[in-house]
């Protein structure tokens, strides 16, 4: 697929189906500049060539849409005790899902268990239909580079990129890697229909890992967003806003501070991997047996998640609030507290901000996320990567008629 190509299958992704004149409009090309590459992608699968009637003469609109079999992407996700996998379509479509325990925490290096599950995972699928494939985690890596620096939920780097490769030989093609937060803001972004093509989102997760889509593309500067995010003020006014934050978020939201205080776990002994299972397990019996303590903390974090979410959004303007985690009770919980500290600042700012409030959502797809966003962020890299190359050929062939006119 060269660049050209992979820009069209972007479009399609974004839009559903085209006809060639938009697709021709949109990429600047004449309807013969857009017949090679059209018929390329038709003659490899990705893409049927049909036909629309227009309304009243003339001839019917040729309309290109995605094929369901002509690429695909397979997404893994290392979470602490197990991995999940999903086979994903370009037509941005959950085709199969397989959670699998597995724990990364010990100095095995035997990952045959989960190199079979990835073979089977793409058995049956036509002869390099297998687009590409993506691993999300939690840590940190280069975003250029690839290179893994910090992992949470594997023993060390070096075993990380040693299952990487391991799993890249396995199925064929390069693995990309992605941030697991990120990976759930990707799925939202390709599988909710309700999302416009390019849209500002905010997602939030249990543990506060924040990842920012603005018009589209995610936000992957090195802003230390769960930090930053407590110390977002809102704009003066003559009213003083209540709720206003002057310390860190983290302290007081996420489901991990809520289990130290449990604990009575003083901050400088605070773990810096996530908690057992076991641990989030009892919490939240303890929510749902209406314990007063386990109450009291997750209504305080919940309130000051929403502050901090609603001073946001006076600032950015994002058009979706989306949260991740939690347990079903608890996160309707969360979502009630934004929802009315929304409604509170716009009676405050009432003659000040007359944009409307985000819309405040659960993820779609729960759980499944992380792999099926770890899958469809491969496809975005890859195409992505391609269509860098088309801008780079076109700034070379400008700098060389500019040098010939000089």
């Amino acid at each position: 697929m060269n660049d050209t190509q992979s820009i069209i299958v972007q479009l399609l992704r974004k839009h559903g189906s085209l006809t060639r004149d938009q697709i021709g409009q949109k990429l600047g090309l004449s309807a013969m500049g857009t017949s090679k590459p059209l018929l390329a992608l038709s003659r490899s699968g990705l893409v049927t060539l049909g036909h629309k009637a227009q309304p009243g003469p003339g001839r019917p609109f040729q309309l290109v849409q995605l094929t369901e079999d002509g690429g695909y992407s397979l997404g893994l996700v290392v979470r602490p005790h197990d991995v999940q996998f999903a086979l994903v379509n370009f037509q941005n479509k959950v085709i199969r899902f397989e959670s699998v325990p597995f724990c990364f925490r010990s100095e095995q290096t035997d990952f045959s268990r989960l190199l079979q599950v990835a073979r089977k995972m793409i058995k049956g699928l036509p002869r390099k239909a297998l687009f590409t494939a993506g691993l999300s985690f939690s840590g940190q890596f280069e975003d250029e580079t690839e290179h893994i620096l910090v992992v949470n939920d594997f023993t060390s780097p070096g075993q990380a990129e040693l299952f990487r490769r391991q799993l890249s030989d396995t199925v064929g093609v390069p693995i990309t890697i992605l941030h697991d937060i990120d990976a759930i803001l990707i799925a939202e972004r390709w599988c909710n229909p309700d999302l416009p093509p390019n849209p500002n989102v905010l997602m939030v997760g249990e543990r506060l890992g924040v990842s920012v889509m603005m018009n589209g593309r995610l936000f992957t500067d090195k802003v230390p967003w769960p930090r930053w995010l407590g110390r977002v003020q809102v704009p003066d006014s003559t009213a003083k806003s209540p709720g206003f934050l002057p310390g860190a978020l983290v302290n007081t939201a996420s489901f991990d501070s809520w289990i130290n205080d449990l604990l009575n776990v003083p901050p400088e002994a605070r773990p810096s991997t996530p908690r057992d299972p076991l641990d989030v397990e009892k919490l939240y019996q303890l929510w749902e047996q209406k314990d007063p303590r386990v109450q009291k903390l997750v209504k305080r974090g919940a309130r000051d998640l929403a502050y901090v979410i609603r001073n946001l959004c006076l600032v950015f303007p994002f058009e979706r609030i989306v949260c991740h985690g939690w347990v079903p009770d608890v996160l309707e919980f969360i979502l009630n507290e934004i929802r009315a500290a929304f409604i509170e600042a716009e009676k405050i700012h009432i003659h000040q901000d007359t944009s409307p409030s985000p819309i405040v959502s659960a993820s779609i797809l729960g759980s499944q996320g992380y792999a099926t966003g770890t899958a469809l962020g491969a496809i975005d890299r890859a195409l992505e990567f391609k269509m860098a190359q088309r801008g780079r050929k076109y700034a070379d062939l400008l700098l060389k008629k500019d040098e010939l006119s000089v």
